[in-house]
């Protein structure tokens, strides 16, 4: 193998380690449950604000 495409695998394989490690810990200090409720707030205040500014933009252009 191409010592070049060695080293590349190399790096590959070691961002997936430490992406799988963040996850583990991740998980493991905040669990599912938690990063659910996170996810799912985000998506309503994300909503939310979407919503108000649709309703502002509307305001506006009448």
């Amino acid at each position: 193998m191409n010592r070049k495409a060695q080293a590349s695998l190399e790096y590959i394989s070691m961002f997936a380690v430490g992406m799988l490690i963040a996850a583990i810990i991740i998980y493991k200090l905040i669990g599912v449950k938690g990063l659910a409720r996170w996810a799912g707030s985000q998506m309503s205040n994300t909503g939310e604000e979407i919503s108000e500014n649709l309703q502002n933009l509307s305001n506006t252009t009448k």
